[in-house]
């Protein structure tokens, strides 16, 4: 039996409780094209180099669906821990995981 806890219209986002043989559990479902849409739009218009000069500046790097970041944490662990960083890193660089950067380039 699939019985809906909570919906967000707005981000998309369903809670479901699943109640089946296996037990009880809580499913998180989230519709996320039009974010993969938005990335591939600011992806497209990154340039190399466009954030040169003088300035340091803090360049966008990826928009990531709440489902996926919560899972992240829960693999990864928090993304400002010194320790975590490198695979937050190799995430954000696997080619697998490009829907969901905003720029071109390696972190």
């Amino acid at each position: 039996m699939k019985r809906i806890l909570s919906e967000n219209k707005a981000a998309g986002k369903k809670t479901y409780l699943h109640q089946d043989a296996e037990g009880d559990r809580i499913v998180h479902e989230q519709k996320f094209d039009k974010l993969i849409e938005m990335n591939k739009f600011y992806n497209d218009g990154w340039q190399k180099g466009q954030m040169r000069g003088t300035q340091k500046h803090i360049q966008h790097v990826a928009e990531i669906p709440n489902v996926v970041y919560h899972h992240l944490l829960e693999t990864l662990g928090d993304p400002k821990h010194p320790d975590n960083q490198k695979a937050w890193k190799a995430w954000l660089n696997d080619h697998q995981n490009r829907a969901f950067r905003t720029g071109g380039g390696n972190l």
